[in-house]
């Protein structure tokens, strides 16, 4: 599990040298490419991250030029943000990188147990899931 967790460590450091962007960055351009607007308290709580993570967080990505801020229709003491054109280019680029990194990954594996791999990695992600959750309580 160390080797494992080390190795997505070294991932992840890899992706944010070659993209630019600190890890809570990249995944918050990530999370905020799922939908058209988010309000910072919800990219937070996707995140996991406290309130004042998210304002730096999205203040670095508002001065890149990769997000906006949009006050919300419904409730003015609300902003929303999204992506601009750069952000959602950054965004599939970072996806794009991503899907080609995982199949790699995952030819390497014998074909006759890739299904079997991809069952316990589902396996071992609801548990993680779940530790994580005990953790919070």
């Amino acid at each position: 599990m160390e080797n494992l967790f080390a190795c997505c460590q070294a991932r992840i450091a890899m992706q944010s040298e070659r993209f630019n962007l600190p890890p809570a960055a990249l995944r918050a351009l990530l999370t905020l490419g799922e939908t058209r607007y988010l309000a910072p308290g919800e990219l937070g709580r996707r995140l996991g991250v406290t309130k004042s993570r998210v304002t730096a967080v999205t203040t670095g990505l508002s001065r890149q030029g990769l997000i906006e801020k949009h006050p919300d229709p419904a409730d003015a003491r609300v902003t929303l943000l999204s992506l601009t054109p750069a952000g959602k280019r950054a965004c599939e680029e970072i996806r794009t990188f991503m899907t080609g990194l995982f199949t790699s990954i995952l030819s390497m594996v014998e074909p006759d147990k890739r299904e079997g791999v991809l069952a316990s990695l589902e396996s071992l992600r609801r548990c993680m899931d779940a530790v994580r959750a005990d953790l919070k309580t």
